[in-house]
């Protein structure tokens, strides 16, 4: 695993060498109009060119020719780039976009873009692929004959040897017309043409919204030249029989529900591994999976993530189930118990729209798992059903005007908790956001008004000045207690269900980014008053609340003295867990770019996690095992990572940061769209100097994750697909070493595409 660093904007193309031992090489295309060589094995650079003056919409690499590496950009302009000899030409045979182009694999100086020796027309909206036939020759398929019979122009339905076999060779194309077209080389003509059925998996007919967001891609796998590989509606792969008589000639890969993408596939390939042709398929839910063409069983799923992680968060009621925030507009929930396979993840994309920044568990419901956006949206996914993964989620009706940062299951408070037994829920959902307020929304009646909690603070403690703006919210366990985190650093604690002020805690004094509570079931009842927080200092506190519950004081009291302070970590603090397996273990993650496990009781640092290649956002203790610890980063990647494995003790002295931050001060700006300019913690652009000049205002736009987001919906998919990435990785779990891989002879890496032109911040930045 690594990295190939050099392009400075998002890559738009990669292809393998594929000649006889030069399988290391490869080539990478990119918007800042080069074209660059790699040694995949040392990833260092072979070779460059930027004879592009505009971004390189296609790439391939000829199977024939070791060293020509064909590219088209924007503008039409297509460039043949012989590295070893450092020769070049081009050619530019009208001004309109390359979508795709491919070089033939019989005659090495044929490469297919629409128009080389003919233009084939026939197609009645744009071109999404192209796929040459495996074999040279064309030979008689039924409806060519046909067509051909019809015409009078072939003699009882002979074609001649020289013409049809030896020189000709057919080419696939797909189109957003939603159909595919087989082209006859030697006579410049589309000779079939194969339109997509609905095939009715989901029930029904084929919305029509999901037919004008298709992206049709064709394959032809290398053993079978009358066989071909398409996408169509909604993620589903169709295998056509070409030379098979009658209308359907398709059939439909995967036997059972789940074995299917969950939408758009975009790219297809195969290889021949021992006796069998696998096919591989890449799909905006950001799956990999591996087909055996031979079963049309799909044989193994390896999920990657196309966003920051943003949170993290355990099921309390199903065991091992961990549901993942990303910025790709999507939710992913993982199995981490299963048996059968080690990345068993259910994706929910519906109805989101914008990158999910918080997740919350409902307590005691299965499958009930809240989210919040950076576009203000609370909703509430049912994960656990049948259907639930095309089923939309619910969405409340009260939208924040900014990022949600938080969100929180808790009693119900006033007016919810007015209703008489059996007319309001036992628990209420609370979401904190980036204008500085937390709402409480009823889960029964999402569709109802939510109610802004400091109207409640304020009439029950008869308070009249302005409130603080609010940037973190977290209740004890057993719902007695609720915490505050505050935009001016203070922590104030209040006493449910309605909400009287018992104390503030003046510790910290910057934006509290995390608070949590202790767990309750250890053997020591006094632990679980112990409450930790973070901030934007690199200072971890934990206060011990007992002695203010048990108070008899009217007033609140004001705390300025912690119980236990956790030093070093030299950057902003993101997220925090307490092991449900210790009494008073706490892991934090960091800026820094690590992940800290501490004694709290000693305030001893006892190991530290340098995994990541990013700055951490959010970090949970595995709930089954003591040894294990999940995090996510803005590397785009969780990792599971095992505590007694780990060479370091406590955080990085500056070493770490300093290269964090070298490492991104030398990328260049992404471009992206302008946006308003939100106030908040929120997923936006920050200068990396904040480390360590402290809490800056988030003065700039909430941007595009590097290769993410869905914002513009997904017509224009395709495009929003290619990364905005400036780096390439394949990443494995640093867990686990063990899967069965009996369909395939490499090892099955958990691959992430991965951004290191960061300069973003995680939604538990908030401005001072």
């Amino acid at each position: 695993a690594g990295e190939l660093i050099g392009h400075t904007d998002r890559i738009s193309g990669f292809a393998f060498c594929h000649c006889p031992g030069q399988s290391s090489l490869c080539a990478s295309s990119s918007d800042d109009g080069s074209v660059r060589v790699w040694d995949a094995e040392s990833l260092a650079p072979v070779a460059e060119h930027g004879l592009h003056r505009n971004a390189i919409s296609a790439l391939h690499w000829s199977p024939l020719v070791k060293d020509l590496i064909v590219s088209g950009d924007e503008k039409g302009v297509i460039v043949c780039y012989w590295h070893n000899r450092s020769d070049s030409q081009q050619f530019f045979p009208e001004p309109r976009k390359i979508f795709c182009l491919t070089c033939s694999p019989h005659h090495e100086n044929l490469v297919a873009i629409g128009e080389v020796l003919h233009r084939l027309r026939g197609h009645d909206d744009e071109i999404h692929c192209l796929a040459w036939c495996p074999v040279p020759g064309e030979e008689r398929l039924p409806a060519w004959q046909d067509e051909l019979q019809e015409e009078g122009k072939v003699p009882n339905g002979d074609l001649t040897q020289d013409t049809a076999t030896k020189k000709g060779c057919y080419l696939a194309s797909g189109s957003k017309d939603q159909t595919i077209r087989i082209w006859s080389c030697t006579r410049g003509r589309s000779v079939m043409t194969l339109k997509l059925p609905p095939t009715k998996r989901r029930g029904g007919a084929v919305d029509p919204a999901v037919k004008e967001r298709i992206w049709l891609t064709v394959h032809w796998p290398s053993g079978r030249s009358t066989e071909i590989v398409s996408s169509s509606f909604g993620g589903e792969l169709l295998l056509w029989d070409l030379a098979q008589s009658g209308k359907r000639k398709w059939t439909l890969l995967g036997s059972s529900e789940g074995q299917n993408h969950s939408r758009i596939v975009f790219n297809l390939s195969s290889v021949k591994c021992q006796d069998k042709e696998l096919l591989f398929s890449i799909s905006m839910d950001r799956d990999v999976k591996c087909w055996d063409l031979s079963t049309l069983d799909c044989s193994w799923t390896m999920p990657s993530l196309g966003g920051f992680v943003y949170s993290l968060a355990f099921s309390p009621v199903d065991t091992g189930c961990l549901a993942i925030g990303v910025g790709d507009s999507m939710i992913r929930v993982w199995n981490t118990l299963s048996m059968n396979n080690i990345y068993d993840v259910k994706t929910f994309w519906q109805s989101i729209k914008a990158k999910v920044t918080a997740l919350s568990w409902h307590p005691t419901k299965e499958g009930c798992l809240a989210f919040g956006t950076d576009d203000g949206k609370v909703g509430i996914f049912d994960t656990f059903s049948s259907s639930a993964k095309n089923k939309p989620p619910q969405i409340s009706s009260t939208y924040h005007k900014k990022t949600v940062y938080t969100l929180a299951w808790g009693p119900p408070t006033p007016p919810l908790s007015s209703g008489g037994e059996g007319e309001q829920p036992s628990v209420t959902l609370y979401s904190c956001a980036g204008e500085g307020i937390v709402f409480q929304h009823n889960p029964w009646k999402l569709n109802g008004e939510a109610n802004d909690i400091n109207k409640v603070i304020q009439d029950t403690n008869s308070i009249k000045h302005k409130l603080p703006a609010r940037t973190e919210i977290s209740w004890k366990p057993d719902g007695k207690l609720l915490a505050l985190g505050n935009e001016d650093g203070s922590i104030e604690i209040f006493q449910a269900p309605n909400l009287k002020l018992l104390c503030t805690i003046q510790q910290h004094h910057k934006l509290i980014n995390a608070i949590r509570w202790h767990h309750e079931h250890g053997t020591q009842p006094e632990l679980s008053y112990l409450i930790a927080s973070g901030s934007v200092n690199a200072t971890i506190y934990v206060h011990n609340l007992k002695s203010i519950v048990e108070s008899t004081s009217e007033s609140p009291l004001t705390i300025t003295e912690p119980f236990r302070t956790l030093a070093g970590h030299t950057a902003k603090i993101t997220s925090l867990s307490w092991s449900p397996h210790h009494e008073g273990r706490l892991v934090s993650a960091c800026y820094d770019g690590t992940a800290q496990v501490w004694d709290v009781m000693k305030e001893e640092p006892l190991c530290n996690y340098r995994g990541h290649q990013g700055r951490l956002l959010s970090v949970q203790w595995s709930p089954v095992d003591p040894d294990s610890v999940y995090t996510g980063a803005d590397d785009f990647a969780v990792h599971k990572w095992h505590i007694s494995k780990q060479e370091h003790t406590r955080p990085p002295q500056g070493k770490k940061s300093i290269e964090l931050e070298k490492k991104r001060s030398i990328q260049p700006k992404v471009k992206t769209k302008k946006k308003k300019k939100p106030i908040g913690k929120s997923p936006a652009t920050q200068d990396l100097s904040d480390a360590m000049n402290g809490d800056e205002n988030v003065k700039e736009m909430l941007r595009e994750e590097n290769g993410v987001s869905d914002h513009e919906g997904e017509k224009e998919a395709q495009e929003a697909e290619l990364p905005d990435t400036v780096s390439m990785t394949a990443c494995k779990d640093t867990s686990s070493s063990g899967y069965d891989y009996s369909s395939f002879s490499l090892s099955k890496p958990f691959l992430t595409q991965k951004a290191t032109s960061v300069k973003k911040d995680p939604p538990k930045e908030k401005p001072s």
